[in-house]
């Protein structure tokens, strides 16, 4: 169970296991004494916190740890505390629907760095029919870098099942009207990207059996075959760990 792995390297480094605690906290505690209701605000900060400071060979092993089990997906799921950061609370037992899509893209544009962040993701995790990375930028790994960048913003995106690949925002498109298809272009940012999903299932094959890792800082080959490339070595190096780990 790689997800359980990860969880107990996180628990050995201090700082990881201190910030992971802290989130974990910030995400369970009720609001009051008299509601179910999480600070969802509280929440967000504190995995921000957690992402900004925590080295990625640890925060990503969390995130994008490679799953074959249902225990290990479940486990990954929940990883980000998904009732309180990632799904709409309610008050005392009731609970909300998924709210419209469009709607969740307006909040985010009124926040500066709710709108940064999913620019960046927008950028860099363009999907593309005809490259062999799935991505328009031929960059999975700045594509995996921004999309945990959304984590901790309104745009909180996060697995919706065990899959690898099957990941979303907390958003329908239901009530979309004659604004229906620009509704179904954010939910495919994230349900129907191939540069996310080439990648994650890159991590869940765990790549190329026998295959000899090869490191270039401008391109990372695997045995003639360039899958990422990015100008961030240390990232690479974050990636290739939760490859043949």
């Amino acid at each position: 169970n790689q997800c359980l792995k990860a969880a107990q390297d996180c628990g050995l480094y201090e700082k990881c296991g201190s910030l992971r605690s802290e989130y974990v906290v910030a995400c369970t505690k009720r609001s009051t004494a008299s509601d179910n209701a999480c600070n969802r605000q509280k929440c967000h900060r504190a995995l921000r916190r957690f992402l900004e400071r925590v080295p990625e060979e640890y925060s990503f092993g969390l995130l994008f740890c490679p799953c074959s089990d249902t225990l290990c997906g479940e486990r990954r799921r929940k990883t980000i505390v998904p009732s309180c950061s990632y799904e709409e609370n309610g008050r005392g037992e009731e609970r909300v629907g998924k709210p419209n899509c469009l709607s969740l893209q307006n909040y985010c544009s009124r926040d500066e760095l709710c709108r940064s962040r999913f620019a960046d993701f927008q950028h860099n995790c363009q999907p593309s029919p005809v490259s062999a990375s799935g991505c328009v930028r031929d960059s999975r790994a700045m594509c995996l870098k921004a999309y945990a960048g959304l984590i901790g913003t309104i745009m909180t995106p996060n697995y919706v099942s065990n899959s690898s690949t099957d990941v979303s925002q907390w958003c329908t498109c239901d009530g979309s009207g004659n604004e229906w298809q620009a509704c179904q272009r954010i939910l495919h940012l994230f349900s129907s990207n191939t540069c996310l999903q080439s990648y994650y299932e890159l991590l869940q094959n765990g790549g190329k059996k026998g295959c000899v890792l090869q490191i270039e800082w401008q391109s990372y080959q695997d045995c003639g075959c360039n899958f990422l490339s990015s100008s961030n070595p240390s990232l690479l190096v974050v990636l290739i760990l939760l490859l043949i780990s």
